[in-house]
């Protein structure tokens, strides 16, 4: 049985992973004012951080449509007997409900849209070892019975360099009670099964960026591991240098799309990792 992956853009996979693992990519859309982009299609990574840091129209973002969705699945079903759509958390975004409503208007292939509980590498792992399930012959059950057992292995630890952009965004709740706060301490948020957890305050960003590493660092149980950044590509650096001396593995690194960039502001380092 033909099993295809679907994703959404803010899983923030490189190009050469997409083309490698035969992944489809939705984009989520990316507005400036009356300007509406298509991430990573119609505006560059590089384009956009210069924007967001230029000042002026703040971005919003906006989930895919059910009919963006039923495109994408209706064009794949010459290559697919089955599509397993796998985007970020419904926590925070509407684009799993997006994808179930275009899965409920298709009948073939058939379609499973599988809720990662994840943002940017956090569900950008789950779409790559579910292509990787697929290519190895699973059946969609066994890997939708894989992807429910890898979802709480999986966690992403970032820090934000402006809170402002986390509490204009209001995905995250709790964000709002500590703003003030925050924009002293440089907050460490742990996002696991859906939620985002306060897990440390640091007084400096640079040492927030410093913790990050080492709490990756006194782990023992990691397969797979990323560093994430919001354009500070020499902070992102710096950490995947100090982590590739404990762990050897590929640690890739990997800019924010517009899509996450939006949300988290200029500045923000993360790590997505998977546990064994």
């Amino acid at each position: 049985m033909r099993v295809r992956i679907v994703t959404d853009s803010t899983a923030d996979l490189l190009p050469g992973w997409i083309a490698e693992e035969g992944i489809t990519v939705v984009p989520v859309y990316v507005r400036f004012g009356e300007e509406v982009y298509r991430d990573d299609v119609e505006i560059s990574r590089e384009d956009f951080y210069r924007r967001l840091r230029a000042g002026g129209v703040l971005p919003q973002t906006a989930a895919p449509s059910a009919g963006d969705f039923e495109i994408v699945y209706r064009q794949l079903r010459e290559e697919a007997d089955v599509i397993l759509s796998i985007h970020v958390a419904s926590a925070f975004s509407a684009v799993c409900n997006a994808a179930h409503l275009a899965a409920q208007n298709v009948s073939r292939p058939q379609v499973y849209v599988f809720d990662s509980g994840q943002v940017s590498m956090g569900l950008g792992w789950q779409a790559r070892y579910a292509a990787r399930w697929a290519r190895e012959g699973l059946s969609p059950e066994e890997i939708l019975r894989h992807l429910q057992a890898l979802r709480p292995r999986v966690r992403l630890l970032a820090t934000v360099e402006d809170v402002n952009y986390l509490h204009r965004s209001g995905r995250i709740d709790w964000i709002r009670a500590f703003t003030a706060a925050l924009l002293h301490l440089k907050p460490l948020i742990e996002v696991y099964e859906g939620q985002a957890m306060l897990r440390e305050r640091v007084r400096r960003w640079h040492r927030a960026v410093e913790r990050l590493g080492e709490i990756a660092a006194q782990r023992t149980d990691l397969e797979a591991l990323a560093i994430l950044h919001a354009d500070p590509r020499d902070a992102a650096r710096d950490v995947a240098r100090r982590l590739q001396e404990r762990w050897r593995i590929e640690i890739p690194i990997l800019q924010a799309c517009p899509a996450i960039g939006a949300h988290v502001g200029p500045g923000a380092v993360g790590i997505a990792w998977v546990e064994r």
